[in-house]
């Protein structure tokens, strides 16, 4: 029989349901720089160098390098690919956004005429992208084997099923009190789960049915798996450097870093043939929304130091960014029956208040400029990933102590290489290239992601310029499964591979 429940659509109730789990904590504190096409096309390998606005994220002392006042804007198209292999299926997805990477001004105050050793004070404000989230991923295919909802069922193996019933629009006892996840409660009022014969607590998808006294799946099912995220961390920078005797450049930053993710998954499943499945089943869809936003503080370090003319070093330290960030989300299904019977439920809008504290990160530079004709850089960025940090708004709140036992547990510190090199055959114009390596911050999985870039500079005797950068992200494989294993049955892998471009323009004067 057809259980009667309220449909629930657009139900705005908060309530504060804690979803949250360190690898939320590992995505704010990744860092793969953007900054200005210049820097970008040298693999942000300007420790050292500096004299860029976009890296100022990296070492604040780069703008002491300035011997006039500059005004920066770079406007950027990300390009991101993906490709899935899933039950012998083929698919392919993209995104592209249009976005800013870069945004600053510096300004020069010549200081040699007062004191011998400071030649200037340079006092900087820029905006630059420190992680991009786009990204657009399809999977499909047909299977006999096993069903999204068999993970349900098992999901929800010991718990009452009158703990599971909506009562009402917005109610949100069954979650509280049940224990069961918001897709089993919404499976089970949209009957997609129903009680096995002689049991009020264990369960069976309504993709599948008892053959003797095995569960099994009734028929060929197409699945189907879309995933789309958007988003990044940006970086206001408050900045001050100074030059000493021309061999010494110091600089320091307070930094805001703002916050902006959304996650969009949306799972589903249709039925080959309708008349082989007993509880009527067509089809469903399952659908997840999340929503991050919120800001954060640091402070930066940095110097750089020329010992020979040509030669120099560069140093920088990054404090924790400290974040406090707000989750939104919810999760729906809708289901349809061969039948004509149709059901389309809606969980309650959660929402949560949490803090992240990312690691410090250090930075180490070496390059040599050869005057006018170009240079050579090399980077190294350290970052310990399994000292990052969640904690819960109220200080009295142990919500996180498993998930920073987790971090600590299955992060590791990553060591980070970039490389770069500028050839000016004239003055007035210049060709680079470069290289970033990021180690896999992941004890088990995950993987390292690495950029390969290239671009050209143009620059006027009247101060104006225009630098192109683009950066080619390396293919990146892993495997996937879109949902559990289940006692006596595995949950069909597929693979994927990711990769993608990013475009820079930087329009700029100088003063």
């Amino acid at each position: 029989m057809k259980r009667i429940v309220l449909i629930l659509t657009a139900v705005l109730i908060t309530t504060a349901i804690s979803a949250q789990n360190r690898f939320d904590a590992l995505r704010y504190s990744q860092n793969f720089y953007e900054g200005s096409a210049r820097s970008m096309a040298m693999g942000n390998a300007f420790t050292s160098l500096g004299g860029d606005l976009g890296t100022l994220s990296i070492n604040p002392a780069s703008s002491a390098i300035y011997k006039y006042s500059e005004f920066l804007f770079t406007p950027s198209i990300v390009f991101n690919n993906s490709n899935s292999t899933y039950q012998s299926h083929n698919s392919s997805e993209s995104m592209t956004k249009f976005g800013v990477s870069s945004l600053g001004y510096v300004s020069y105050f010549n200081t040699s005429k007062r004191s011998n050793k400071l030649m200037n004070l340079n006092f900087s404000v820029a905006i630059n992208k420190l992680n991009n989230y786009n990204s657009r991923f399809y999977a499909s295919g047909t299977t006999t084997n096993s069903s999204w909802l068999s993970d349900v069922a098992n999901s929800a193996a010991g718990i009452q099923s009158s703990q599971l019933d909506i009562q009402n629009v917005g109610d949100t006892y069954p979650y509280y009190n049940s224990g069961a996840s918001w897709k089993a409660i919404l499976a089970w009022n949209s009957n997609l789960l129903d009680r096995l014969p002689d049991s009020d607590q264990d369960y069976i998808g309504a993709t599948e049915k008892i053959s003797g006294t095995t569960i099994v799946v009734a028929g060929p099912l197409d699945q189907k798996f879309l995933r789309e995220r958007t988003g990044g961390v940006s970086e206001f920078v408050l900045n001050f450097g100074g030059n000493i005797s021309n061999k010494f450049y110091f600089g320091a930053s307070l930094d805001v870093q703002t916050v902006q993710y959304s996650d969009f998954q949306k799972y589903s499943e249709f039925a080959v043939t309708t008349s082989l499945f007993p509880s009527k089943f067509d089809n469903f869809s399952h659908t997840y929304r999340l929503n991050t936003s919120g800001a954060g503080v640091n402070a930066k370090i940095g110097m750089i130091y020329t010992p020979v003319k040509g030669l120099r070093l560069g140093a920088s330290i990054a404090s924790p960014t400290f974040m406090s960030l707000t989750d939104e989300w919810d999760e729906s299904i809708k289901a349809h029956y061969s039948d004509g019977y149709n059901q389309s439920i809606l969980s309650p809008l959660g929402q949560y208040e949490y803090i992240v504290i990312t690691p410090m990160r250090v930075n180490l530079g070496i390059s040599y400029v050869f005057g006018k004709y170009g240079a050579i850089s090399a980077d190294y960025e350290g970052v310990d990933y399994s000292s990052a940090k969640m904690k819960a708004t109220e200080s009295y709140d142990d919500t996180f102590n498993e998930e920073n036992d987790l971090i600590a547990q299955d992060f590791v510190f990553a060591n980070n290489l970039r490389l770069g090199i500028e050839l000016r055959p004239v003055t007035s114009f210049a060709l680079r290239a470069g290289y970033a390596f990021y180690q896999n911050p992941e004890k088990d999985f995950g993987f390292d992601t690495k950029y390969l870039s290239l671009g050209a500079g143009f620059r006027t005797k009247s101060g104006l310029f225009a630098d192109l950068g683009v950066q080619r992200r390396l293919v990146q494989n892993e495997g996937f499964s879109l949902y559990n294993d289940i006692p006596g049955h595995l949950a069909p892998r597929g693979t994927s591979d990711y990769s993608g471009w990013k475009v820079l323009l930087s329009l700029g004067f100088r003063f």
